[in-house]
């Protein structure tokens, strides 16, 4: 391999068995002094539109707790997640539970 190429199995060799250490040259590790990173302006096509009602209060109240994430620390997100996973097999299971009393 030649320098500034990335080795993908750098602890093995061609044939697939495993390399030692010791046999591992500075020619074979690709040094990264600085990464760059682009700046991203996120499109606006790209912007999640805000949810419809459904007609359903419980649905709805799901979606509101989704809609409000944008105002929550990340480390209340999968509480949050959690509730309205709930929230949503609850509401689904009564609906139908409904159906299948009704027909």
């Amino acid at each position: 391999m030649t320098s500034g190429q990335w080795d993908p199995a750098p602890d093995q060799d061609v044939s697939g068995e495993s390399v030692a250490s010791d046999d591992v040259s500075s020619d074979d590790v690709l040094v990264v002094d600085e990464v760059v990173a682009p700046e991203v302006t996120p499109s606006p096509d790209a912007v999640l539109p805000v949810w419809e009602s459904t007609g359903n209060a419980d649905v709805d109240g799901a979606l509101e707790s989704l809609h409000a994430l944008a105002d929550t620390d990340v480390t209340q997100h999968v509480g949050v997640f959690e509730e309205v996973e709930s929230a949503l097999r609850a509401t689904l299971n009564g609906l139908v539970a409904e159906d299948e009393a009704s027909g």
